[in-house]
């Protein structure tokens, strides 16, 4: 009987630590950075930045979760930006074509760069 209760309690609080799985927002952006997220609604792998990148070829998601270890070029979906300044994530490399501008302190979808995405830039509000 001992042996079924401990079983049952074993099993009980493998359950509760399952459904503890990492949400996305334990990947929230830090302050003074600006991240980019593989999924939309902040979700998935993260990269940052607390400047401007004029190509984002050789940059990588690196936080574990889904998009771990997939080019941040071409692949990002959201953003949060945790800095004083907004940011323009540009559909090209070296800030040209079409973009997504996110204001200071505020998260978003891209909308425009949706998983087309080539270079970030910082900027004044």
């Amino acid at each position: 009987m001992r042996m079924k209760r401990a079983l049952a309690l074993l099993v009980a609080a493998a359950g509760v630590t399952i459904g503890m799985a990492t949400p996305a927002s334990a990947y929230a952006c830090q302050t003074g950075f600006f991240c980019l997220y593989y999924n939309s609604n902040q979700g998935g792998a993260r990269w940052f930045t607390d400047g401007d990148v004029p190509n984002l070829a050789g940059e990588i998601f690196t936080t574990w979760a889904t998009g771990e270890g997939e080019p941040v070029k071409n692949n990002a979906a959201s953003t949060q930006n945790a800095s004083n300044y907004c940011y323009r994530v540009y559909y090209n490399s070296n800030y040209a074509g079409p973009y997504d501008t996110v204001q200071a302190h505020t998260s978003r979808n891209l909308v425009n760069t949706y998983n087309n995405n080539a270079s970030v830039r910082d900027m004044i509000c």
